[in-house]
């Protein structure tokens, strides 16, 4: 097993169909996260990928429903945007649970 597994391995031990896999990278390249993100397409969950610069490998990747980019070239930038956007994302989830269901 390398570093590029060790996503890759949490899914295949974790994951179960129908849920969430959030892959973040800078650099829209890294290994780890497509090869993580790619597995959980294969196993049935949603895929969301935060990538930075111009979404490098991940914003042209299938494995994943959904990716955004932050298209900018500070790594500072990057980071404190990708955090933003996690936390918006989990709380339309939480939201989204909270609400009772549509007859």
């Amino acid at each position: 097993m390398s570093f590029d597994d060790i996503f890759l391995r949490q899914i295949i031990a974790l994951g179960r169909p129908g849920d969430i896999v959030v892959g973040v990278s800078t650099s829209g390249n890294s290994e780890n996260v497509l090869r993580g993100v790619r597995e959980a397409r294969r196993r049935g969950m949603l895929t969301i990928g935060l990538a930075g610069y111009d979404g490098g490998r991940m914003s042209h990747d299938h494995a994943l429903d959904h990716c955004f980019v932050v298209r900018s070239s500070s790594v500072h930038r990057i980071q404190e945007v990708q955090t933003t956007l996690y936390h918006v994302l989990w709380e339309l989830v939480q939201r989204f649970m909270e609400e009772p269901a549509c007859a």
